[in-house]
């Protein structure tokens, strides 16, 4: 998936919608399949992303941002990245393995109490990292490069 057919634009944002369309096609979902509504009054039906978070929502990866919203069109940071990530392993029956030592980040108490079980699964899994100065940068906007990252350790240790 890039920006054009010479570019993938490593270094931009990538959306909510984007990444758990990854997900899903990672996953075999057809995609493409549209005309679906999803319980997000903010997920309009006939987007590239409809059927990608319809199969996320119906299947406890992603539960949205409160108040029926999922915005697809926010970018997705680094503490949800992880959280869609373990829930989606949870959804496979994937147990995601302990090679890395527990990192106590110094940012720690900045991670949502919500994504922050998730951060430390994937820390220890050696799927993230942090971000130098001992910073994991939850808030972080994931950029593309790193989503590409996640899914391509994801997809070898896990995906066989």
């Amino acid at each position: 998936g890039g920006t054009s057919e010479t570019e993938f634009s490593p270094g931009m944002t990538m959306t909510r919608g984007m990444f758990i369309t990854i997900l899903a096609r990672i996953a075999g979902v057809d995609t493409t399949q549209n005309n679906v509504t999803t319980k997000f009054t903010d997920v309009k039906s006939g987007k590239f992303y409809t059927a990608a978070i319809k199969w996320a929502s119906d299947n406890k990866i992603v539960n949205g941002m409160g108040a029926g919203l999922f915005a697809p069109d926010a970018n997705v940071t680094r503490e949800q990245m992880c959280l869609m990530l373990t829930n989606y392993a949870k959804f496979k029956g994937i147990t995601l393995k302990t090679v890395e030592a527990k990192e106590n980040f110094a940012d720690d108490a900045s991670i949502s109490g919500w994504a922050k079980a998730a951060v430390y699964v994937c820390q220890q899994a050696d799927i993230v990292n942090g971000k130098g100065a001992g910073k994991f940068d939850p808030k972080g906007t994931g950029t593309r490069a790193e989503a590409s990252v996640i899914f391509t350790k994801f997809h070898k240790d896990y995906m066989k």
